[in-house]
């Protein structure tokens, strides 16, 4: 697989793409963008169409990046660029948490407090690691309205 950098000027948006994009993804997008750097390729045809990665092109290009690590997919029919659009978001949503992995990450990030991960609040995950004393204090004041 040949990754090539492209300006993201030269990319075309799909008007087609499959997949809506909230406000509160991008958001997470360009979060987990600005904290990791770009961490998946672009998939590009050969007229610079955007076949899969039109969240992160727009996230990218919100942070007023200038280029993209693209894989250029070139060769296929417009019915298999339409196909590869679809499986690649529905293949992605079929997958399921691992919530015992996901558990064992927070035990282990909740040693060193550090719970800023794009795409999960960070105030919600560091609950998870609260002992039961903890989270008696935390849940004293449920619903108690200040005067």
């Amino acid at each position: 697989m040949n990754i090539t950098m492209i300006p993201l000027a030269d990319l075309k948006p799909n008007s087609r793409n499959v997949r809506l994009h909230s406000a509160k993804q991008l958001e997470e997008y360009k979060r987990s963008v600005s904290k990791f750097g770009q961490t998946k390729a672009i998939v590009i045809d050969e007229d610079n169409t955007i076949l899969i990665g039109n969240g992160l092109y727009d996230a990218m290009k919100a942070l007023g990046m200038t280029e993209a690590a693209c894989f250029v997919k070139a060769g296929m029919s417009e019915h298999d660029k339409l196909k590869m659009m679809m499986a690649d978001n529905k293949i992605y949503s079929l997958g399921v948490d691992n919530l015992e992995a996901i558990e064992g990450i927070i035990a282990e990030l909740g040693g060193v407090k550090d719970f800023d991960i794009p795409g999960y609040d960070s105030d919600l995950l560091e609950t998870l690691t609260f002992d039961p004393i903890e989270a008696d204090d935390f849940m004293g004041g449920y619903g108690v309205l200040d005067s």
